[in-house]
C-alpha cells in the first residue's frame, strides 16, 4: 500500500504546486496589506503555502490509497504502486488462426468479458470490427470505462486494452481503472490463448 501511496504523491504534485502558489500567493498578499515587510511576507506566505499543499497532497493521497486498497481486495488483487496510474493499459499477443479477423477476436473478447463474474460488463458502448468499448460500475462509487483495440495480422493478433475513469479529468482514481483491467485481463488472456 506505501508504494501506491507514494505514486500517488508523485502524482498529485502539480496540485500541490498550484496550492502552494494560490494559498502562498494570497497569505503573501494579506500579510503585504497588514504591513509585514515583504521578504517577511514572502516567507511566511511561502510556509503558508507549502503547510496547506502537504496537508492536501497527504489528505488525497491517504483517501485514494485507502480507496485503492478496498478495491484490489474486492477483485482479490495485491495493490501496488501501477494501480496510481491512470489510465491503466494492458496488452496481450496471441497466435490465430490464418484469416483470423479483427471482427472474430473482438467477438471473442466481448464473449470473455461478459464470463467475467466481478466486475460485471454494465454496457456494451461500441462493438465493430477490432473496437470494443464497454463500461463497468467500478468500485468506489468510479465508473470505469474500458477501450479495447484488436488488430489481426496473418497468424497474429495483437489486444490493447485501456482502462479510465468515465470523467476523463480524474487523476486518481482510487485504484478503479487498475483494479477493473487487472481483474479481467487473465480472462481475455485464457479466451485468446484457447483459439479465436
Amino acid at each position: 500500500m506505501f508504494s501506491y501511496w507514494l505514486a500517488a504523491v508523485r502524482r498529485l504534485a502539480v496540485a500541490l504546486v498550484a496550492v502552494v502558489l494560490i494559498v502562498g500567493g494570497a497569505a503573501v498578499a494579506l500579510l503585504v496589506a497588514d504591513g509585514s515587510d515583504r521578504v517577511g511576507a514572502l516567507l511566511q506566505g511561502v510556509a503558508i503555502g507549502a503547510g496547506w499543499g502537504a496537508a492536501f497532497v497527504f489528505l488525497i493521497a491517504t483517501s485514494s490509497t485507502a480507496q485503492a486498497g478496498r478495491a484490489a481486495r474486492r477483485y482479490g488483487l495485491v495493490l501496488d504502486e501501477r494501480a496510481a496510474v491512470v489510465p491503466s493499459t494492458g496488452r496481450v499477443e496471441v497466435p490465430v488462426r490464418p484469416r483470423t479477423t479483427a471482427y472474430e477476436v473482438t467477438d471473442t473478447v466481448l464473449h470473455a468479458l461478459k464470463g467475467v463474474p466481478a466486475p460485471r460488463v454494465g454496457e456494451v458502448v461500441e462493438f465493430t470490427h477490432g473496437r470494443l468499448a464497454v463500461r463497468y460500475g467500478g468500485p468506489g462509487g468510479v465508473d470505469v470505462a474500458l477501450r479495447v483495440t484488436v488488430t489481426a495480422d496473418r497468424d497474429r493478433a495483437t489486444v490493447e486494452m485501456t482502462a479510465g475513469p468515465v470523467d476523463a479529468r480524474k487523476k486518481l482514481d482510487g485504484g478503479a481503472s487498475w483494479s477493473v483491467l487487472t481483474a479481467v485481463a487473465p480472462a481475455v488472456r485464457e479466451a485468446l490463448a484457447e483459439g479465436v
